[in-house]
């Protein structure tokens, strides 16, 4: 009997888990666009995502699922999470504001869980089989690229005559509802950008299709002009070009070349440059002309001092899923998150949630950078780790002053890049035609 040859993108769609990969690849690109558009970015949305993946994982492998052989070596780590697990349901169940019987609290907490969860099946799924990284990378940028597209053209050809006022910007904007939310997204296309550019291929066609991906989601982040967002990515790129500064050699026609796309954007980007707000020019402005520390951070160290006196009397268990929202007397009444992860787990979880959760987020940390400080030169897959742990350590950095873990889209890339940071060394992730076969012994390249 003939047995025809199924395939997508180089995978084997005969095999269960390509099939998987796929839907991942689908639900990454759907992850862009609609949290990329038109103020449909909320965190239900990715909710809904992250849910897919999981039930088709199930699916997929039934009873021999990776990650049950993953929990079975690793008890503690699995006991602190269902400790943490526990902590944030009584947080919720006793909460003093009765968050419980609120429907927008319980989807908080329903997507505080499915975000680990997705982690979870993620890192079982990636460091269980060999699955081209590049397709992933690839599907962030072309994603973000497009949408980059869509919200310029509607931004210029739209019939409404208000769209280019300072009401636009901070209500319906098409990128996320409020701009600077685009911010998480952009980070994220830029430094997969950045890794599709250092691994691409030297064919003319492959480099000029990553530098313009590249130019376009490069542009957009430094337009929108959120400090937050451009530091933390220059942060992440020199913590992690610091601890493999000895084990990489860099190609100086790729530097030279990546310069000159970053001054491209540069120049685009303060030439489309609107309001007193947005591009790197007015960013410098606007930091310089505040008058105290306060004013710099955008008010920030006043909402965060006022978030932590409310906690007075409930310190050690929160005030439950989504309580900055609820808080009485706040100062900042429309803002639903405190612009700091800490302060925000402290409020809603406390501080044994906080503990609990802060433990699991250092030991995979210390993890991580053990697999950085493995990193050699020969590694193929080198720079998908590297890129991976980039979006991380940005994404956390930029949660110190906004709300990485209470927007969906930025939960839904650290999980998913976390996943990546920790297995792209351990299994060998790295072509494009690869045939995901299960590997019994993962060892390192």
């Amino acid at each position: 009997m003939t047995q025809h040859n199924l395939s997508a993108f180089g995978l084997d769609l005969r095999a269960g888990h390509n099939v998987l990969y796929l839907l991942l690849l689908i639900l990454v690109f759907s992850v862009a666009v609609t949290t990329g558009t038109w103020d449909i970015g909320n965190s239900r949305v990715v909710l809904y995502h992250e849910l897919v993946f999981i039930v088709a994982y199930i699916l997929v492998f039934r009873g021999e699922m990776p990650l049950l052989q993953d929990i079975r070596q690793r008890p503690f780590v699995v006991a602190l999470v269902l400790l943490w697990a526990v902590s944030i349901t009584v947080s919720l169940w006793q909460s003093p504001l009765q968050l419980r019987h609120l429907t927008i609290a319980q989807f908080r907490y329903a997507e505080t869980l499915a975000h680990v969860a997705f982690f979870a099946v993620l890192y079982s799924f990636f460091r269980a089989y060999s699955l081209p990284y590049r397709l992933l990378f690839t599907t962030v940028l072309v994603g973000y690229a497009l949408i980059v597209v869509h919200a310029f053209m509607t931004w210029h050809f739209s019939p409404d005559p208000g769209i280019h006022s300072h009401r636009m910007w901070f209500s319906h904007f098409p990128f996320a509802g409020h701009a600077r939310h685009a911010g998480y997204n952009m980070m994220v296309a830029c430094i997969a950008g950045v890794t599709l550019w250092m691994t691409s291929t030297e064919k003319m066609p492959s480099l000029a299709a990553n530098a313009l991906g590249l130019f376009l989601v490069g542009a957009c982040l430094i337009w929108l002009g959120g400090r937050g967002s451009m530091l933390s990515v220059v942060l992440a790129v020199l913590v992690i070009g610091y601890v493999t500064r000895k084990q990489l050699r860099l190609s100086a026609w790729r530097v030279w070349l990546l310069m000159g796309i970053v001054t491209l954007a540069l120049l685009a980007a303060e030439l489309a440059a609107q309001f007193r707000f947005n591009g790197l020019y007015n960013s410098f402005v606007r930091s310089l002309a505040a008058d105290d520390l306060n004013r710099l951070s955008s008010s920030r160290l006043a909402i965060w001092a006022d978030a932590l006196s409310k906690l007075e009397g409930h310190w050690l268990m929160g005030f439950g899923s989504q309580a900055y929202l609820f808080l009485p007397d706040k100062l900042a009444r429309k803002t639903s998150m405190p612009h700091n992860m800490i302060v925000q787990f402290l409020v809603e979880w406390g501080i044994v949630g906080t503990l609990l959760f802060l433990t699991i987020l250092v030991r995979y940390l210390r993890a991580g950078f053990s697999e950085l400080l493995r990193v050699y030169e020969g590694m193929v897959s080198k720079w998908y780790l590297l890129g991976s742990a980039a979006v991380v350590l940005a994404l956390m950095l930029h949660g110190l002053t906004d709300g990485t873990f209470y927007h969906g889209k930025a939960s839904f890339y650290m999980a998913l890049f976390a996943g990546v940071w920790m297995s792209a060394g351990v299994t060998e992730n790295v072509t494009a035609d690869a045939k995901g076969q299960f590997l019994v012994s993962s060892g390192r390249r």
